[in-house]
């Protein structure tokens, strides 16, 4: 970390940064976001710009992590207080889960469909730890779950994130359904994975 800056300096630039960098996706989108955008919005140097992030593409990253994480936490909350975990209360709390997203800064991203174009700005090394990320966010949200023992989680986090990825083509899918269809697949999910699931239809 610099050492021009104290502990909570550092805390309150990278909060800065992060909320203004989270508003220019909202706006803006990843290619038309500057570096001048975010240090005119957040009130930060370009020079302290540098010292925290090496390109906004970084700092992007870190917002799309820090809000996965947010919303993860929040679905596993609502697993934790639930007397059991059914199909209907999966469904309910993974849709919320992905209305969450579909109302945030996040559908800028996705309409615009630059995950790739971020993805491939990336050094690698932050793509590993990316998916590393996502396994070990899988495997505390399962672990409120009573899922079947054939399944592996791996295989049901990556239906989640199949499942996910429809909403890159709610247009091709079609607007009017799309909503009732997502419910079904993600219920589908459920009925598969949950133990006494397949009874519950």
């Amino acid at each position: 970390m610099p050492t021009a800056f104290n502990e909570n300096e550092i805390k309150f630039i990278k909060l800065k940064l992060i909320e203004s960098a989270q508003e220019c996706l909202s706006k803006y989108g990843v290619r038309k976001t500057t570096v001048d955008q975010i240090t005119e919005m957040s009130g930060i140097s370009k020079g302290s710009f540098y010292k925290f992030y090496p390109s906004k593409e970084i700092l992007f990253f870190t917002v799309l992590e820090n809000y996965q994480k947010s919303i993860i936490e929040e679905v596993n909350i609502q697993f934790s207080q639930m007397d059991g975990v059914t199909p209907e209360r999966f469904t309910e709390a993974i849709y919320g889960l992905f209305q969450n997203v579909r109302q945030s800064f996040m559908m800028n991203i996705i309409e615009k469909q630059e995950f790739e174009y971020l993805i491939r700005k990336l050094p690698e090394e932050l793509i590993i730890e990316h998916h590393s990320f996502d396994d070990l966010i899988a495997k505390n949200m399962f672990k409120n779950i009573s899922i079947k023992k054939d399944i592996d989680i791996g295989v049901a986090t990556t239906s989640l994130r199949a499942i996910f990825m429809t909403m890159l083509y709610v247009s091709e899918i079609g607007e009017k359904d799309f909503d009732k269809a997502l419910k079904l697949l993600i219920r589908g999910l459920a009925q598969q994975i949950l133990e006494g699931g397949s009874k519950d239809v």
